[in-house]
């Protein structure tokens, strides 16, 4: 192994830097990136004052600051045109559970759908299967979702039941109202009613592993779809923007007299298209031809791709919106790649979970682990939307439901699924910190806005409308953290900036606290990161402006480094090979020097981590030398970036002939372990702000 270096001359940047990622074009080595006009936004910023407060502005070179985070236009989104469509829950089943009481369906409304609430404006509404008269095996109380086709006794047939499905119904009508102009409605199914089913149960199939739709009942299912979303779109004037008529339809989870009515088995192939394409044309036959067409709504991104490469033709050319859920995250970067090179829109549209994240953090831990979720699938996948599962997962109520039992408050200090508890005792919702954290994404970040993707534990947004910027962040630490964030690469900046605030617990915590203003220095603005907190910073007066990127060829360029792991392939020349999917894997204490074969000037280094290990990177280092023996370190990285290219701008152009990424040497990381160099991709370039 090569000796560790002789000398470090100096440090270049005063703070560590966390590097944001972005997907950029490349035309003969340049890189443009233009931000297009965003048409709506709702303003997140009422009554914020435009002048600085008066007390002193905090400067980088006067600051201990703990870590940087570098918001660039080179980052942001392009799915969707750029243009971010909200965030949302499904209806089903907590809908289903509380919408027989008026108050409780209102609350819910107003509390995660509102503009004093969560601001949600997506709601994917269950069109249920039912289930057989004759079953009682769906015992979570809120599960067994009514069908629209009951059996008529008189006339010995299938009839549709509009009153049927009353409490779904009701939350669907109060809640597309507290969204307003912004709401955005998708139908969906969990199973066809029983009746079309191989079973004869909305539970699933007696083989888990087989589709349970029979064959003769596709063009009948794809007209119960579109004949419910015809009368919640006709008849009670809500709009329907869109379709998914599968739900994790490529997994063995839903098997007959199940305990829930959650799913449907659909091979891939065939059967996927058969029904994609069938919803299609009956949607466009009873007049529904703006209904997009969403497909598939896999458990996993790895799934999804599977299902979307087994596609049919016609199934394709009739797809309007790819959907995943992320419940495993493997292909996770695939998937956003494949999605951005189809040209095709993308939802996360649907995840949740029980865990937790910070340390000690109390009733904090659901919400920190939340926010990490939240951040960590918008950077890899880069969807237009982000939406939970259930809102409401666990409701309190002595009686139950038809001798069911229901399963009452949830732990506050653990993890927990949901993120507020229906008490039906007392005609109450009861709200988490896990509520008021996911809020700090949601009531800032906005429809309309543009995400800028970010590394580490931070995303952002910008609204060119307004110009706003909104930088929501994390602090999973127990003590506080003092964070410059560095807009230099943005056109202009305004002068203050407001933080809200959500840490500790309900009682006594903070729950979206507004704290003082922040006055910003030409280049950003320094702010404190309470310990186990979510802060969002919503900035107006910005314009984001223009980077253009030079690319500066390693053609001629070679590569040494440290011994990979157990002598294998993935070896330091991938670094420089032009693809993010191979990667250098130097393990403990690694290390690899690129010679560029002479003195170069660059002022950006860009780098992208290896997928799923991204955190490897965190405290790793790039030094510039002109010798191979004197080294001056241009950045460190303080938390893990995103997937995909990160960007370290340099505040000055440097001039050198070699580049050496390192970890730190023979120490542990945070995780009590020592550090592992893998780093899949390195380049230089000399950009401009434009």
């Amino acid at each position: 192994m090569k000796k560790r270096f002789l000398t470090i001359l100096s440090v270049c940047l005063a703070a560590a830097l966390i590097g944001c990622s972005g997907s950029t074009e490349d035309n003969d080595n340049t890189i443009q990136t233009n931000f297009k006009p965003i048409p709506e936004e709702i303003s997140s910023t009422e009554n914020m004052p435009d002048e600085p407060n008066t007390e002193e502005i905090m400067l980088p070179e006067n600051t201990n600051c703990d870590m940087n985070i570098t918001i660039s236009p080179l980052n942001v989104s392009t799915t969707n045109g750029g243009k971010f469509q909200g965030w949302g829950t499904s209806l089903c089943w907590w809908a289903n559970r509380l919408g027989y009481s008026d108050t409780l369906a209102q609350q819910s409304a107003d509390l995660f759908f509102g503009n004093e609430g969560l601001r949600f404006n997506i709601m994917r509404y269950n069109i249920g299967g039912g289930d057989d008269p004759s079953h009682d095996h769906i015992t979570r109380t809120d599960s067994a979702v009514p069908g629209w086709l009951v059996y008529d006794e008189t006339k010995k047939e299938f009839v549709y039941d509009t009153k049927a499905d009353f409490n779904q119904l009701n939350v669907l009508e109060r809640a597309s109202k507290a969204a307003g102009e912004n709401a955005y409605v998708e139908v969906f199914s969990n199973s066809p009613p029983y009746f079309m089913t191989e079973s004869g149960c909305s539970s699933g199939n007696d083989n888990a592993n087989s589709d349970n739709l029979k064959l003769e009942y596709y063009i009948d299912f794809a007209e119960y779809l579109a004949s419910v979303a015809r009368y919640i779109n006709d008849d009670m004037g809500i709009k329907v923007s869109s379709v998914s008529p599968m739900n994790e339809p490529n997994t063995n989870y839903w098997g007959a007299n199940s305990w829930k009515q959650e799913g449907c088995h659909f091979d891939p192939g065939k059967s996927q298209s058969d029904i994609i394409v069938k919803t299609a044309k009956t949607f466009l036959a009873q007049g529904l031809s703006d209904v997009e067409i969403v497909a598939s709504d896999e458990t996993s991104p790895d799934k999804q791709i599977t299902a979307y490469n087994s596609y049919s033709d016609e199934a394709l050319s009739v797809i309007d919106r790819i959907s995943t859920h992320t419940y495993s995250t493997g292909g996770i970067a695939e998937l956003g790649a494949l999605v951005k090179s189809e040209g095709l829109n993308l939802w996360m549209s649907e995840v949740d979970g029980g865990g937790t994240a910070g340390e000690n953090a109390g009733e904090m831990g659901s919400a920190l682990w939340l926010g990490e979720k939240i951040i960590s699938d918008i950077n890899a996948l880069s969807p237009s939307a982000w939406v939970m599962w259930q809102i409401i997962d666990n409701h309190i109520s002595a009686e139950g439901v038809d001798g069911k039992t229901d399963t009452g408050m949830v732990d506050t200090n653990g993890g927990f699924w949901g993120a507020a508890v229906a008490d039906h005792d007392n005609e109450k919702i009861v709200l988490t910190q896990k509520y008021y954290g996911l809020g700090q994404f949601t009531r800032y970040i906005r429809p309309g806005s543009t995400i800028i993707h970010c590394g580490g534990d931070a995303l952002a947004a910008y609204n060119e409308k307004t110009g706003e910027l909104v930088i929501t962040v994390l602090n999973k630490k127990a003590e506080d953290k003092i964070c410059n964030f560095d807009l230099s690469q943005m056109k202009s900046i305004g002068k203050t900036v407001r933080a809200v605030r959500t840490s500790g617990n309900i009682e006594g915590g903070e729950s979206w606290a507004e704290l003082s203003d922040i006055n910003a220095y030409d280049k950003g603005f320094i702010a404190e990161l309470k310990g186990n907190s979510i802060t969002t910073f919503i900035m107006r007066g910005v314009s984001l402006g223009t980077v253009s990127m030079k690319e500066i060829s390693l053609e001629n360029a070679s590569v040494t480094g440290s011994e990979p792991w157990q002598n294998g392939g993935d070896v330091p020349e991938n670094v420089i090979d032009g693809s993010v999917d191979t990667f250098f894997d130097g393990v403990t204490d690694g290390w690899l020097e690129i010679d560029f074969g002479e003195e170069i000037g660059f002022n950006t280094i860009g780098y992208a981590p290896r997928t799923g290990f991204e955190s490897r990177m965190t405290d790793g280092k790039f030094y510039g030398s002109n010798d191979g023996e004197q080294w001056t370190v241009l950045y460190e990285i303080t938390s893990a970036p995103a997937l995909g290219m990160n960007y370290a701008f340099l505040p000055q152009k440097v001039n050198y002939r070699y580049l050496r990424y390192d970890v730190p040497f023979d120490s542990p990381g945070a995780d009590g372990k020592k550090y592992n160099c893998n780093i899949a991709e390195a380049a230089v370039y000399v950009t401009e702000l434009e």
